[in-house]
């Protein structure tokens, strides 16, 4: 009788020991997640990347406005400004000239 048990046991349950060894390249996963969750889930995760590619952008946007503002200012003052402004304002062209540079160069590395 115990011998019956044993059987009609061992061929409802799996020994996860036996099939995967030493070696296993296997991954076991548990999700409760519902085909409805699972929709809904996706759905957010896109709305929230489209946000933050929204966001991103705009922030990248109104940095390159300031920074072109700031650009022009400098090289009208440098054009046309006295010795001292041209003095300050070749230093802030010389600085953002090389941040783009350095952004540029850093760029091609990812």
């Amino acid at each position: 009788m115990n011998g019956i048990s044993d059987e009609k046991r061992s061929d409802s349950q799996i020994n996860l020991g036996q099939i995967v060894g030493n070696d296993h390249k296997y991954e076991l996963s548990v999700s409760n997640e519902t085909p409805e969750d699972a929709t809904a889930r996706r759905a957010r995760e896109m709305a929230e990347a489209e946000l933050k590619r929204k966001m991103t952008y705009s922030l990248f946007c109104f940095a390159l406005l300031v920074v072109s503002v700031v650009f022009g200012g400098c090289v009208y003052l440098f054009a046309v400004g006295t010795v001292e402004d041209k003095k300050w304002a070749a230093g802030i062209i010389s600085a953002i000239a090389s941040g783009l540079i350095g952004f540029l160069v850093g760029q091609g590395r990812k």
